[in-house]
């Protein structure tokens, strides 16, 4: 039975601490993502089921928050509601000194890993839980200087991704920015291993690897061959569904158009996740706006057959419209293909 001290649950001084922490996060080095962590569909889905219960409850936020622990006030059995997503660290930072001895045991370990072939542990690795957001920039300076080879990368994402609490979002979007995208998406010399952990991290962290991956990618028509087919591969399959409308949402507002953005988002739109109206109506926006420069793309009206299967039922007659008069305009040989489709669907005079 889990002891509901009353010392335990000091909720004035909880609001507290976190509204300083808050305030720690905007001065930090680089571009904050705490903003944007409240709220967001898991979130959401943990506060709907707290309102599902009529007794008084108190809700307990685990300090790495790979939990939350709802504890009843009169004492009933804890119940524990399992989430990875990362949040706010409210835990005391690490010390500078004992920030340096762990970082130093790690770059030691990484440096043997790559003279001993056989090595298969990576020590201090567990830093990444105790840090501060403030000390990740040093961090990723010393690993990306210590030129490490792919097996201690990989060794390295993958020790990361066996803690038993997963990191903080703030401190996984930090690492996704300053040391798995320079490594792994702008390096001309990524391996399948490589690409194969980074795909593994996306379905851990999937809002670190949108927001610092794919997004960075979208415009970079230069991409490898096997980095474009990690991203398809992330947006296909290894993202959760949850993230899918945050995805293509962020997508339409930064993407120019060009065909590794339309393969992205022909991948995500067969995902066949429900988006609502808004987000229907931001895609048939876009479709019309980048419709006259990609009139000979055909991986751009390939995108435009993929929405009207996927939403042609939901979408309204001026939508319909709309992309009946992109498909006017479009001089490929799929254009035959998609007047099919939409010939499908009602179109009022």
């Amino acid at each position: 039975m889990f002891n509901c001290g009353s010392d335990l649950f000091d909720i004035e001084s909880n609001e507290c601490i976190f509204k300083e922490t808050c305030e720690k996060l905007k001065c930090h080095p680089f571009e904050s993502p705490w903003k944007i962590c409240f709220p967001s569909p898991e979130t959401e889905t943990l506060l709907s089921k707290v309102e599902e219960f009529d007794f008084p409850e108190l809700l307990e936020l685990n300090n790495t928050v790979t939990e939350c622990t709802k504890t009843v006030s009169n004492c009933l059995p804890s119940q524990t509601i399992p989430s990875n997503l990362g949040a706010v660290h409210i835990e005391e930072d690490i010390s500078s000194e004992e920030f340096k001895i762990k970082l130093s045991v790690l770059k030691e370990s990484l440096t043997s890993i790559q003279k001993m072939s056989f090595s298969k542990h990576v020590e201090g690795v567990e830093l990444l839980s105790m840090i501060s957001l403030s000390q990740i920039p040093e961090l990723c300076t010393v690993l990306r200087n210590s030129f490490l080879n792919e097996m201690a990368m990989t060794l390295f994402i993958d020790a990361i991704l066996n803690f038993e609490r997963p990191l903080s979002l703030s401190i996984a979007s930090a690492l996704v920015k300053y040391f798995i995208y320079p490594e792994v998406f702008e390096s001309k010399q990524s391996s399948r291993n490589l690409l194969a952990t980074a795909l593994n991290f996306s379905v851990t962290y999937p809002k670190p690897i949108i927001d610092e991956v794919i997004l960075p990618c979208l415009n970079n028509a230069a991409l490898e061959a096997l980095q474009l087919e990690t991203l398809l591969k992330m947006v296909k399959s290894s993202i959760p569904n949850e993230y899918i409308s945050y995805c293509i949402k962020n997508i339409l507002e930064l993407a120019t158009p060009i065909d590794n953005v339309f393969s992205l988002l022909q991948n995500l739109i067969e995902r066949k996740i429900h988006h609502g109206q808004s987000l229907l109506e931001d895609l048939t926006r876009k479709m019309e706006s980048w419709s006259s420069i990609c009139k000979k793309s055909v991986k751009f009206i390939k995108l435009l057959i993929s929405i009207l299967l996927v939403y042609g039922s939901e979408l309204d007659q001026q939508q319909i419209t709309v992309y009946h008069d992109v498909i006017k305009i479009n001089e490929t040989v799929t254009k035959r293909a998609a007047e099919n489709v939409i010939k499908k669907l009602k179109i009022q005079p």
